[in-house]
């Protein structure tokens, strides 16, 4: 066996019938748990060491992947060990195999539109599975959109922060004073614009991370498989779909948003699970405002003094300048439209 990563947990593999291992090589993905790829003579797999979701939780995301492929959503189930069990302990660390799934992420911007209403039509049968076959056991964590009071309240106290921080050579201090002027002009503008106070109607089990980074698509932009259940919890189906849509067919940039493709995406949704036009718009409401209201780029490189996300502040900037002008085209584009 060839091992090119330091201390791999090869003994966790003496509990999986895999055959000869060829190879085991680290995965530099993940900020909590650990992943190797293992070459063995019975195919390529994926070694997982659990550390975020462990135990009874984590076998309840199992239960939940088994009800999804067994409903034709694209998910990637465990393999079995030798004595028929998802995980194995090892030194009080929980171990699990998967196969390896080839693939690639991929941006919506260079997906054909039959493939973003196939993506639409993949989540929809992923939260209509959810729906019905996965009852919520608790009532959604929701918290009200805050106000625009607060909202500049915040970007006042970030605003100080800047200005006490001159000097800043790198450019992010002038990107930052400028987003939040911009944001404090929108809100002194706009504030009677803040979402109302009134929770979803649709709610249940979603993924809770959907974005390109969590999907694989195959050589014909088909999804290929969902990854990254981490973070399953009970939330708004809408607001899952919407941000989805935001994630995969933002230009980065103060181009915004592909309208188009997110209308097919939209259509792929609603024609396997349609939660109804007021739900995306809300959540599309809900969205908007999050984005306008949210600094966090500003507040960790100030706050916590952590500058590894500073180059995605101007494509959030340009987005909520875009798609403030462009309200309307978004909200119906999210319908379908």
């Amino acid at each position: 066996m060839t091992v090119t990563a330091p201390r791999l947990p090869d003994a966790a593999l003496a509990h999986w019938d895999l055959g000869q291992i060829y190879q085991m090589q680290r995965v530099q993905t993940g900020l909590m748990n650990r992943s190797w790829r293992v070459d063995a003579s019975s195919g390529s797999y994926l070694l997982k060491l659990f550390r975020d979701v462990t135990g009874p939780e984590l076998q309840f995301q199992f239960h939940v992947l088994q009800t999804l492929g067994g409903n034709g959503v694209p998910v990637v189930l465990p393999v079995l060990s030798r004595d028929g069990r998802t995980t194995i302990f090892l030194e009080g660390e929980e171990f699990g195999v998967f196969p390896w799934v080839g693939g690639r992420h991929r941006s919506g911007l260079s997906m054909s539109r039959d493939a973003c209403r196939d993506l639409g039509s993949v989540i929809g049968r992923l939260h209509r599975t959810l729906h019905a076959s996965i009852p919520a056991d608790r009532a959604p964590k929701m918290e009200n959109p805050p106000t625009t009071e607060a909202a500049l309240q915040k970007v006042d106290r970030l605003l100080e922060l800047v200005a006490a921080g001159r000097g800043d050579k790198t450019g992010f201090e002038a990107t930052a004073e400028q987003t939040l002027r911009l944001k404090r002009g929108l809100l002194v503008r706009l504030g009677d614009r803040r979402p109302p106070d009134l929770a979803p109607q649709y709610t249940g089990y979603t993924h809770g991370d959907l974005h390109p980074h969590n999907v694989l698509h195959g050589p014909d932009d088909r999804i290929s498989a969902i990854l990254d259940w981490d973070r399953l919890t009970v939330s708004s189906y809408a607001r899952e779909m919407a941000r989805a849509a935001v994630f995969y067919f933002t230009y980065g940039d103060e181009r915004g948003l592909d309208c188009d493709r997110i209308r097919a995406f939209a259509g792929g949704y609603r024609s396997v699970f349609d939660v109804g036009e007021p739900e995306i718009g809300l959540a599309t409401h809900q969205l908007w405002w999050d984005r306008l209201t949210d600094n966090w780029v500003i507040e960790w490189h100030y706050v916590r003094h952590n500058s590894a996300c500073d180059h995605l502040l101007p494509g959030q900037t340009g987005l909520v300048k875009w798609w403030t002008i462009h309200y309307s085209q978004v909200e119906q584009s999210l319908m379908g439209r």
